[in-house]
């Protein structure tokens, strides 16, 4: 009989262990799903995801446009004004930029060790001109696979 007793009082002692986990279980299980609703109010989830759809996309801009927005800002260039503008070019198509370059009337020089080109234009030049310029240097940006660094006043 005691045998059975001390059966039976470990069987008890299990389960009231077994009953105050699970008790612990429900409890964390409550708090962690009264947080969860604390932070979609506090976050308003669907809010953000009503406005993602009407936010526009900002893409960034390339070289041809960057090139555009600076020469864009020149009227006219003074007779005694002069701009550098500078590209990276790789070495094996600087010969070909420059060479479009000179053919145009621009002079250019080239640096190896940096692959630098740095192309100058200087004045007097009209609004046409300049324009003209523009696309020259955009169809060599284009078939030279070259990048536009940006320019300034000499």
């Amino acid at each position: 009989m005691k045998a059975l007793e001390k059966v039976l009082k470990v069987l008890a002692a299990f389960a009231a262990i077994a009953a105050a986990c699970y008790a612990i279980y429900r409890l964390i299980e409550k708090h962690n799903a009264k947080m969860d609703e604390l932070d979609a109010y506090l976050m308003d989830n669907e809010a953000d995801e009503d406005t993602e759809d009407e936010v526009p996309t900002a893409y960034p801009a390339g070289d041809e446009e960057y090139l555009d927005q600076d020469l864009g800002e020149w009227n006219e260039l003074d007779d005694d004004a002069a701009v550098t503008l500078s590209f990276l070019v790789d070495p094996s198509k600087a010969e070909e930029f420059q060479k479009a370059l000179a053919d145009a009337g621009y002079s250019s020089t080239y640096e190896n060790d940096t692959k630098v080109l740095d192309a100058m234009i200087r004045g007097p030049k009209d609004r046409k001109e300049i324009e003209e310029f523009d696309e020259l240097l955009k169809s060599l940006l284009v078939s030279t696979n070259s990048t536009y660094l940006g320019f300034a006043f000499e």
